[in-house]
């Protein structure tokens, strides 16, 4: 069993990183969609910080930490959980704020309110949040008590009317918690937390979202067409007929399309024709287009009139 399971960037940082890419600078969606991004950008470093935080922690022997869980609890519930400890004694949901100012609880009105340099603003209360993550695993009728925590990552946050029943710390206190919940007696035993690990693991759903132009309100015809430098993100050009070059960094790319063709799915639409191949990423022709298509490891969903072209999900 592995101990702690890495944590990666986050889709939604990934594919915001691609539409970054592929907007002008003076768009007018710009400014949101790099506020979004550089928010998701805070919060997963500061999910890193917990991560090692908890792997100075001396944990029982079987122990499982799981980073950034999707769980489908029935076809109009999901959730997701930043971090979710296994043990054969209990199961820990954590929730990760990593923001700075002065942090104000109001419980019964679901709100906490951050003040920063005089500008005050409201942002849903975590406590509501980790409330509904733990009552949906109740609904799962998982053998272990569910316990959880809200951890701040920052220093520089100051915490105000924390409600005294709640479990909410600063990063360097949490440890201190964890203790306390491992000195409980086993509910299971080693079979059956392997069994649990198993079971949460093959539970995680990812929910296929709309297209990042259709969230955004960003008209696909606005966007920087052509294909992109792996390496800087500037615009390719061909120099040869297997060969491409940045037009800035001067690297050479022989397999272009093989990094690009995702864009097209991540931000305009979850399938691709030839036609739409040749002009999104301004080739020379349609045949062109189908020789790159082709070695993409799509699925060709044929109809009566044209080859239409999808992602392979069991590959991603």
């Amino acid at each position: 069993m592995i101990p702690i399971i890495s944590r990666n960037f986050p889709k939604s940082y990934i594919d915001l990183s691609r539409l970054l890419l592929r907007l002008e600078p003076s768009h007018s969606s710009k400014k949101e969609v790099e506020k979004k991004f550089h928010q998701i950008e805070a919060g997963y470093f500061g999910e890193k910080l917990v991560d090692n935080t908890l792997l100075e922690i001396n944990f029982p022997s079987h122990y499982c930490i799981l980073p950034d869980v999707h769980l489908k609890v029935h076809d109009h519930l999901y959730i997701q959980m930043d971090t979710l400890i296994v043990t054969k004694k209990y199961l820990l949901v954590i929730e990760v704020k990593n923001i700075v100012g002065t942090i104000t609880f109001h419980k019964h009105s679901g709100q906490t309110i951050r003040t920063l340099d005089g500008v005050k603003t409201p942002f849903e209360c975590p406590i509501s949040q980790i409330n509904r993550h733990v009552q949906s695993l109740e609904q799962m009728r998982f053998p272990l008590p569910i316990f959880k925590a809200i951890v701040y990552s920052s220093n520089r946050v100051i915490l105000e009317n924390v409600p005294m029943d709640e479990p909410i710390f600063f990063r360097k206190n949490l440890s201190s918690y964890i203790h306390h919940l491992n000195k409980k007696e086993d509910r299971i035993d080693t079979s059956q937390f392997h069994d649990l690990i198993r079971k949460i693991q093959s539970m995680q759903h990812i929910i296929q979202r709309k297209p990042l132009c259709d969230r955004w309100r960003v008209s696909p015809e606005s966007l920087i067409k052509g294909l992109l430098c792996n390496v800087c993100g500037n615009i390719l050009y061909k120099i040869s007929n297997k060969t491409w070059k940045c037009t800035k960094c001067e690297s050479n790319d022989r397999t272009p399309i093989m990094h690009n063709i995702n864009d097209y799915f991540i931000l305009v639409k979850d399938s691709i024709t030839t036609t739409e191949c040749k002009e999104f990423f301004h080739l020379s022709s349609t045949h062109e287009a189908y020789y790159m298509l082709k070695k993409c490891n799509l699925i060709n969903v044929n109809n009566a009139r044209k080859s239409v072209y999808r992602r392979n999900m069991k590959v991603l």
